[in-house]
């Protein structure tokens, strides 16, 4: 007896004017997929209310924006998250992120009662994640009792930093977001320049490996 691998099969094939669709049908959800991947990185989610968190890596236009949304919303505390300065840390007032950012907040007129730092170790991985921790850590040290969180980032940043703070501070409790905006690209069209590319597939990255590999 014969011993085969294979058989003959009839069957039915594309034909080219079958395959150019499929071709077409899959660059179309490509192109579907990448114009809505900003605004699915980048959303915006209530509560808008409690404590703010501002990352305190963020541009000056957007702490700009930050401190409007805080001037003319139903806050308690603005709350800056964040690492140490890392490069030129030797001749820099400031040793981290957080504390510079405080010191902007107090020049665009925040008291510096409401004004807490939380700054994490410094680490290689997992900033993000160990940025909300820090911030847990500062609820117990300044007994702080509120459980709605605003956290104001900038870009396509902001789905990945919500669930990781999400998964730091637990069900208790609630996070809303804002993402500001990128002034180094066109959130509408970031697929058209570099910067823009680099950041929102960066990003897209990231999360999906917050989501499929990152345990806490």
């Amino acid at each position: 007896m014969e011993f085969a691998l294979t058989k003959p099969h009839l069957g039915k094939r594309l034909t080219w004017r079958g395959r150019l669709l499929v071709v077409l049908l899959i660059v179309g959800a490509a192109f579907i997929f990448l114009i809505n991947l900003y605004s699915f990185l980048a959303p915006e989610q209530p509560p808008h209310q409690g404590l703010m968190v501002v990352e305190g890596w963020i541009h000056d236009f957007a702490l700009d924006e930050a401190v409007v949304l805080y001037k003319t919303g139903n806050y308690s505390k603005i709350i800056c998250t964040g690492v140490p300065i890392e490069t030129g840390s030797y001749i820099q007032q400031f040793k981290s992120y957080p504390e510079m950012t405080a010191n902007r907040l107090r020049k665009l007129g925040i008291p510096n009662a409401e004004i807490i730092v939380t700054v994490v170790d410094e680490t290689k991985k997992d900033r993000t994640y160990l940025a909300a921790l820090a911030l847990r850590q500062s609820f117990m040290t300044y007994n702080i009792q509120e459980t709605d969180i605003h956290l104001v980032t900038v870009g396509a940043h902001g789905r990945r930093s919500r669930m990781l703070f999400k998964k730091a501070l637990g069900s208790d409790y609630s996070i809303g977001v804002t993402c500001l905006e990128d002034y180094s690209y066109d959130s509408e069209s970031w697929y058209k320049c570099s910067e823009g590319v680099r950041s929102v597939l960066g990003e897209f990255i990231a999360y999906t490996y917050a989501i499929l590999f990152f345990h806490p």
